[in-house]
């Protein structure tokens, strides 16, 4: 019987970690701990939030270049 070598490990580890049954089990355990955390929820707020007004900042900083290129005709 032949000994198991570091390569043929690494392979085997590489065929679980591809199989769908480990992706299912990741993605059980993730959504586990996404689904009622509050800290996480206000830090996704938080962030859109910034998101919003930076862009919003930004589109107003630079309506002059944005705002003449508009009109009301079809594409």
């Amino acid at each position: 019987m032949a000994e198991l070598e570091k390569k043929d490990i690494s392979k085997e580890i590489k065929i679980y970690m591809d199989s769908t049954e480990f992706k299912s089990k990741v993605e059980k355990i993730v959504k586990e701990k996404l689904k009622n955390n509050i800290e996480l929820d206000n830090q996704v707020v938080e962030i859109s939030k910034n998101v919003l007004t930076q862009l919003f900042k930004t589109l107003w900083v630079k309506h002059g270049i944005w705002r003449n290129n508009l009109s009301n005709k079809k594409s």
